[in-house]
């Protein structure tokens, strides 16, 4: 009786193996890179369209809800924001007061219907976000619709943290707009 017991253990560990391995690679995986355009709209400060970009990692829900079509996501954001006599290019993390600098870690799930190549897609990430002399718990859900690999999408970056940082407030809200392309690997 253990023999038969373990057997079908073993068959059973064995046959589950062998479809999670199948169905792994059957599913895929993207490389995002965007360019940002936004603001940060919690400050009297602003006077200019802040830029900035990000790079994701998209892997396939393999994990949680078991569907192709949702990915797990993974990746890091940075964002220029000048203001007064402030750059985008020497404004970065010059040790000045002339700019909004902020580089954001985060971690997502994106819900599609049909995939990263095409249709609609929310994505909620969260993540912590740096800055000179101060970091944040960050939040920047995304909207958008992809066609062809090709995204365009509005964000809203947000950060909530005890100390003040250089838009002179604890908190930032930064809305924007999101031009990507996912590349397929």
């Amino acid at each position: 009786m253990k023999k038969v017991f373990f057997t079908i253990i073993i068959g059973v560990l064995a046959s589950i193996s062998a479809m999670a391995q199948d169905t792994y690679y059957k599913y895929d995986t993207y490389i995002r890179i965007s360019g940002n355009i936004g603001f940060s709209a919690s400050s009297e400060r602003n006077e200019k369209l802040g830029i900035g970009g990000d790079i994701f990692w998209l892997a396939a829900d393999n994990l949680f809800l078991m569907n192709r079509n949702n990915f797990i996501t993974l990746g890091v954001k940075g964002f220029n924001n000048p203001y007064g006599e402030g750059s985008y290019v020497t404004s970065i993390m010059n040790g000045k007061n002339d700019g909004f600098n902020c580089i954001i870690a985060l971690v997502g799930y994106r819900v599609t219907k049909q995939g990263a190549e095409q249709g609609l897609f929310v994505e909620p990430r969260m993540g912590i976000a740096f800055g000179s002399n101060y970091s944040a718990y960050a939040f920047s859900p995304l909207f958008g619709y992809s066609y062809n690999n090709i995204e365009f999408s509005i964000f809203c970056d947000m950060g909530f943290s005890n100390q003040r940082n250089a838009l002179m407030k604890n908190n930032f809200y930064t809305p924007g707009i999101s031009l990507a392309y996912n590349l397929k690997l």
